[in-house]
């Protein structure tokens, strides 16, 4: 079977055997020779696979490695204009990766403290602007190039480890809510799965 196939039942059996797993993956848009044909068969397996975290970098051709002189090389403002269709995508799809989040419970550890700006909230949540919040991550989200999850009204230590209740789900960011005990809040806790691949 081609390499695309392979990738398709992988992840068929990966998210049957572990449904919350996350999936991530970086592409690449606009190295040389990339084709319109070829950037859109890229945007039909984003939609296909629907990866739960996703990065896309703009090609930028480096003295010194074998991609600089070849030929067929794309125009800046065609790998611009790619980048946002990837982007434009993945923000749909890892919207709806998110909301999937709403109602389980997450080990989370805190990164630190922050203020909501209300222009930087990109869905109805139940965040106040100017709110401070305290800045976690999940088994989900990568250091430094993921979304967080927000926990309003709560003083978490960076490196403290805490439990909350997925409450929201925003593009890239979750909101979420302390519990004491996860078996008494009713809801299922999410054992920790991920998977990266490389394209």
């Amino acid at each position: 079977p081609s390499s695309l196939t392979w990738v398709h039942k992988t992840v068929d059996k990966l998210r049957a055997a572990l449904p919350d797993i996350a999936l991530r993956t970086t592409f690449i848009v606009g190295f040389p020779g990339e084709t319109e044909a070829e950037f859109a068969g890229l945007l039909e397996f984003m939609q296909a696979v629907q990866f739960d975290k996703l990065g896309v970098f703009k090609f930028s051709p480096e003295p010194g490695t074998p991609a600089f002189d070849l030929p067929d090389q794309v125009d800046e403002e065609t790998k611009e204009e790619r980048w946002h269709r990837v982007m434009a995508l993945q923000q749909g799809i890892s919207l709806a990766r998110n909301q999937t989040q709403v109602g389980r419970v997450l080990d989370v550890l805190g990164e630190g403290t922050g203020e909501l700006d209300a222009e930087s909230l990109d869905a109805p949540v139940q965040l106040r602007s100017g709110e401070a919040v305290t800045l976690a991550r999940s088994y989900r989200d990568a250091p430094e190039v993921d979304g967080l999850v927000l926990i309003p009204g709560v003083a978490l230590q960076p490196g403290q480890m805490t439990t909350v209740h997925i409450t929201g789900a925003m593009a890239y960011d979750l909101i979420g809510e302390p519990v004491a005990d996860a078996s008494a809040a009713g809801v299922a806790f999410t054992p920790a799965a991920e998977l990266v691949l490389f394209g």
